[in-house]
């Protein structure tokens, strides 16, 4: 790892990083801890990818973290936030042992971090790693997926009535980027209020899916971003507004479930420059949070469809300051979260 962890341009005063090695299957690790308060784990899901390099790991899990912090805050919330990167080739890895070694991992750290589900694992991957560990979130009934869809179903409809006055999606044209299970159940929702879904995604299986079961028109995933609608949802992988593709988007809200949606900072600013309603993903994509968060609280459905609610309030309170300081939304909600996580640090002194 060539990056000094103090001088790296994602560090954003990390407690903890935990780097970790199993011989036996090969598994490279890394689990940040952005911030931990009140003797609450940190929490934040377990990625898997096959990164091209230690440095590209190391900066997804400084970014992932800080990002589950934000996202928590924003919530309401009083957990820090964590991420969990797995450094593998998911084709050829040996999946059980190496998950056994993951969950052994994530044992070692003795309750400072709770993880789940996120991209490139599924719910029978964390069971295994419960074999080793009981620090783990998001395996209750509600699956943070379905809550995920939801909060993001919710940010479509306060960022329209922020434009419209009102939050009716009849009619509504939405470019989706990804048919995961988010972005799928997504779609599904949308079609269900009325909105005319075209989606886009990688996975044929995914595609063939959608075709039958929603009857949504697919395009590739090049020109997703450039479809002429009026919201632009990405929810697969992050850093999708970039110096190429913001000058082909021609949606006037982009809202959805993907981490890591500006390639930059100042991509905010270009959107807002250009007169394109931006919901922050760390507050539209909370979902997944609150489902893990119901079971870390031991809270019933209702607490969680509650808090899942509350995003449109905290977003008309971004989408205010925002126009009130004439600054872009993603400006606006960074503000407001380093307000309310300086509280908390100051509270855990």
């Amino acid at each position: 790892m060539n990056t000094v962890l103090f001088d790296h341009p994602e560090f954003d005063k990390h407690i903890n990083v935990y780097v970790h090695y199993d011989d036996q299957t090969g598994l490279k690790a890394i689990t940040a801890v952005h911030r931990r308060w009140n003797g609450k784990p940190a929490v934040g899901g377990c990625r898997l990818r096959n990164y091209a390099s230690a440095d590209e790991a190391f900066t997804d899990v400084l970014r992932l973290s800080r990002g589950m912090t934000y996202k928590s805050v924003m919530s309401g919330l009083d957990y820090g936030g964590s991420k969990s990167v797995m450094i593998a080739n998911p084709e050829t890895m040996d999946r059980r042992a190496t998950f056994l070694a993951m969950g052994e991992f994530i044992d070692s750290l003795d309750g400072r971090v709770s993880t789940g589900v996120d991209v490139g694992l599924t719910a029978a991957d964390v069971e295994i790693m419960a074999e080793r560990t009981a620090f783990l979130g998001g395996r209750a009934t509600l699956a943070p997926d379905l809550v995920t869809a939801y909060g993001v179903l919710t940010s479509i409809g306060a960022a329209v009535k922020h434009r419209t006055g009102s939050d009716d999606l009849q009619g509504r044209s939405v470019a989706v980027q990804g048919l995961g299970k988010v972005g799928f159940k997504l779609a599904e929702l949308l079609k269900e209020r009325g909105a005319r879904v075209v989606a886009a995604e990688v996975n044929t299986e995914s595609v063939a899916r959608a075709r039958d079961l929603l009857n949504i028109e697919i395009v590739s995933p090049d020109v997703i971003h450039a479809q002429p609608v009026e919201i632009y949802s990405p929810c697969a992988l992050g850093m999708v507004i970039n110096d190429h593709s913001i000058n082909e988007i021609s949606a006037g809200i982009v809202v959805g479930a993907a981490n890591n949606q500006l390639t930059r900072p100042v991509h905010g600013v270009d959107l807002a420059q250009k007169g394109i309603l931006y919901v922050p993903d760390y507050i539209s994509n909370c979902g997944g949070l609150l489902a893990v968060a119901g079971d870390l609280e031991k809270s019933d459905e209702t607490w969680v469809w509650r808090k899942v609610d509350e995003i449109a309030g905290t977003l008309n309170e971004v989408f205010t300051l925002a126009d009130r300081q004439g600054i872009a939304t993603s400006d606006a909600a960074d503000q407001v979260g380093r307000e309310r996580i300086a509280r908390f640090d100051h509270h855990n002194q």
